[in-house]
């Protein structure tokens, strides 16, 4: 099941796991340029009034092209300051700063093309090309602040979660504090592998940290659903299980009508 997948399965489900994963993802890992909030709907009282109703979805209409606009305009500068990125990039190959802004660039970009562009292979392209840059970043300096969340990040959205999965283990191994590290990794055991318990583990040890308060009461938001989340599997898993016959069960009927 491909990761885009299984957020807006998780997102019907559990809107806050799901919402929430994406949104820390894209602007808590690299502090995204992507607009992710929808055009704002204006605010019209119920009225039969058509010209009214015409008029708000006017609005809504010039709103979404404007948004649109934006979002082109944000990929266009994107892709202009990723090409001056990759000729430093050649000209100076162990310049740590340059390639980890070059990485930033990538999956900023890959944000855009997967959530605002719509376009699965140019975003694929870019984060590809993100885990390479995160990865050069990590061999030339392992000690780089966030690059193993970074690096998760990217992997996850490249498709490759034994990577992400791995990335995230290590961040969190660096620093045991890292709150946002914790978060994604349960968002990521929660979405993509199914592990409620282990999410709820990792949410858990935030709680531990004394986060300010909104931090608080999300994550005591995301624990309430996991454990439902994990209850309804859990019932999903007894019901289906007490549904199959048996072993043997049609053939020891026969034997005891004999």
């Amino acid at each position: 099941m491909g990761m885009m997948t299984s957020l807006r399965r998780l997102s019907k489900k559990r809107p806050v796991l799901g919402v929430l994963f994406v949104v820390v993802l894209s602007i808590g890992l690299v502090g995204s340029y992507a607009i992710f909030a929808s055009p704002r709907v204006p605010n019209v009282p119920p009225a039969d009034d058509q010209a009214a109703a015409g008029d708000a979805a006017q609005q809504q209409a010039e709103q979404a092209e404007a948004m649109q606009k934006a979002i082109q305009e944000q990929i266009s500068q994107l892709e202009t300051e990723m090409g001056n990125l990759q000729k430093e990039a050649q000209a100076k190959p162990d310049d740590v700063a340059t390639i980890l802004k070059l990485g930033d660039n990538q999956y900023n970009l890959g944000t855009l093309y997967l959530f605002a562009g719509s376009d699965q292979a140019k975003a694929a392209a870019s984060f590809k090309a993100a885990v390479t840059s995160y990865q050069q970043v990590l061999k030339l300096n392992p000690a780089e602040k966030d690059i193993n969340l970074r690096l998760a990040g990217a992997a996850l959205y490249a498709g490759d979660t034994k990577l992400a999965e791995d990335n995230f283990q290590a961040a969190i191994k660096a620093d045991p504090n890292d709150n946002n590290a914790r978060m994604t990794f349960g968002m990521y055991l929660a979405s993509i592998k199914g592990d409620f318990q282990g999410a709820i583990d990792q949410w858990q040890e935030i709680l531990k940290h004394n986060p300010e308060k909104e931090m608080a009461d999300q994550v005591q938001e995301m624990i309430k659903q996991a454990e439902a989340a994990k209850e309804q599997a859990s019932q999903t898993g007894a019901g289906s299980n007490s549904q199959q016959p048996p072993a043997g069960g049609n053939q020891a009927s026969g034997n005891s009508s004999k």
